[in-house]
């Protein structure tokens, strides 16, 4: 499903720009990425919710991807795209543990990100 907003949560600059890229030319409507777990908390007070939030597990700031995951599904009924580099397995069933609507590995296949992002919308 295309036209959606899209809410990318990633402290690494050029991957966040990989993202948006990616989304804008599958027709998707990336909103200004946020780099820190705060940064996110903040920006959906204020603004529109969006319909699918891809967050990075590893961010800089006091809250990691997973808590602040952890704190938007208090408040928000988002479905939430993990996206990360760790491999350590401790941290990936914390994450599974977060009701999420995908996993995605880093570096991530484009054609992979599409197909996690569309498995997200049918939920």
């Amino acid at each position: 499903m295309t036209g959606e907003t899209i809410q990318i949560v990633e402290d690494d600059g050029l991957i966040a720009l990989n993202l948006t890229e990616i989304l804008e030319r599958a027709g998707y409507r990336p909103v200004e990425p946020a780099y820190s777990g705060e940064m996110v908390l903040k920006g959906l007070e204020k603004s529109p919710q969006p319909d699918l939030i891809i967050m990075d597990i590893g961010l800089v700031g006091k809250l990691n991807g997973i808590e602040t995951a952890r704190q938007i599904r208090q408040h928000y009924d988002i479905p939430i795209l993990f996206l990360t580099a760790y491999s350590d397995r401790t941290k990936i069933e914390e994450a599974k543990n977060i009701p999420s609507c995908a996993y995605l590995d880093k570096p991530y296949l484009e054609s992979n990100l599409l197909a996690a992002i569309e498995k997200c919308s049918q939920k």
